[in-house]
């Protein structure tokens, strides 16, 4: 039992690890900017980059496990993340950064859907969530580790720090890879698998993979352009605008150490509604709500994401069958990545055109998507399973 408790805080810490280098670009970027005398959307690059590393090893990770198997891969993949951010930390040019960005990506993508697939087979609903509000643990504790070493511009050394917890916890995890249960597709490895395309004609998968689009575009979106819009709309103050920003990252994290709760006594399709429904009621209350009453509206729609995505993803299993779960689990978070790459700067050229005051109208859009992808997938599912 003791042993089994310690394996399961194993993979909370890896999630922790997982957010730690997430949101530490932003807050870094000032000063390497200033240091490298690029452009200040030269940070776009670099994200993107990372974004690209990190679909293509999504796509790639149920072919690795059944190589090398899921403890092996997870203690590569970190150890790939310690080189990206090794690489930040002694690069003396903008094109080092990109170069670095590229193992990051990399790493990042395959410790998410090999891990997310591991506890959606072996654990419950409520560990689905919480590990995913550990993650904005991590999210949270890489800017303040970044802006301990800001004070005296030492950005080198943030990631130093960074990569330094990284690689202690490819120690761990080496020592602990024997223990990683193989998913039962992989002891099925010699029988021909469906193709992809297949999969996607499976029941169900492309409303799921609408819903992770459209899900994380909202969360990218919020984190992009939230702050923004409550300067240029609502003309609240930047450092005002900036905390109230900071109130949907901390409902998000709040929300789904909660919502692990909250799985004892709802079930997932009551539990996703539910929040689904509370995104829409915050984007509203964020839209016509004035002044400081907008940052109520953050609260709900940090609230309301909180479970969606990690409900989504532990569902999968049961909804297509725990052979293909971790080929539709990569496609998953593929068209998730997909999704924060390509619909903040969408929304970004359309505000370009028509203002900013479209923001809300938008997200949304995006949340109606969400919602009704949902009741069809659910309906779909059900349908199949009569």
């Amino acid at each position: 039992m003791k042993k089994s408790v310690l394996f399961l805080g194993l993979i909370y810490l890896i999630f922790i690890s997982l957010g730690l280098p997430d949101s530490v670009l932003g807050v870094a970027w000032p000063t390497i900017n200033g240091e490298f005398n690029v452009a200040a959307s030269a940070a776009g690059i670099i994200a993107m980059i990372v974004s690209i590393g990190t679909i293509l090893s999504s796509f790639q990770t149920n072919r690795l496990i059944q190589k090398i198997g899921v403890g092996n891969l997870i203690v590569c993949s970190i150890f790939l993340t310690v080189l990206g951010l090794c690489g930040f930390s002694v690069s003396q040019n903008f094109v080092f950064l990109v170069v670095s960005a590229i193992p990051l990506g990399l790493g990042a993508g395959a410790i998410d859907t090999a891990v997310n697939d591991y506890v959606a087979l072996n654990y419950k609903a409520h560990h689905m969530n919480w590990l995913h509000g550990f993650w904005g643990i991590g999210a949270t504790t890489g800017p303040i580790i970044m802006g301990f070493f800001l004070r005296n511009q030492n950005w080198r050394g943030g990631y130093i720090v960074l990569a330094s917890l990284q690689f202690f916890l490819v120690v761990i995890v080496f020592l602990t890879r024997k223990q990683w249960k193989q998913p039962p597709q992989v002891a099925q490895s010699g029988k021909a698998q469906d193709s992809m395309m297949s999969l996607i004609k499976q029941p169900g998968v492309v409303f799921s993979l609408i819903c992770f689009i459209f899900y994380v575009g909202v969360e990218a979106c919020m984190g992009l352009w939230g702050s923004s819009f409550l300067v240029q709309v609502k003309d609240i103050p930047i450092s005002t605008a900036a905390f109230m920003t900071s109130t949907y990252y901390a409902s998000l994290t709040i929300g789904r150490l909660a919502a692990g709760f909250f799985t004892f006594f709802l079930s997932s399709r009551k539990l996703l509604y539910l929040s689904e429904l509370l995104l829409l009621i915050g984007v509203v209350v964020m839209n016509f709500g004035s002044g400081n009453f907008a940052a109520i509206g953050f609260v709900f729609m940090g609230l309301g994401s909180a479970a969606i995505f990690p409900t989504m993803l532990h569902e999968t299993p049961g909804r297509f069958g725990t052979k293909n779960s971790a080929r539709i689990m990569s496609l998953q978070l593929a068209l998730a990545y997909t999704g924060t790459t390509c619909l903040p700067p969408l929304l970004g050229f359309l505000a370009d055109q028509f203002g900013l005051i479209i923001f809300p109208y938008l997200l949304f859009l995006f949340g109606s998507m969400v919602l009704l992808s949902t009741v069809m997938l659910e309906k779909v599912v059900t349908d199949t399973r009569a």
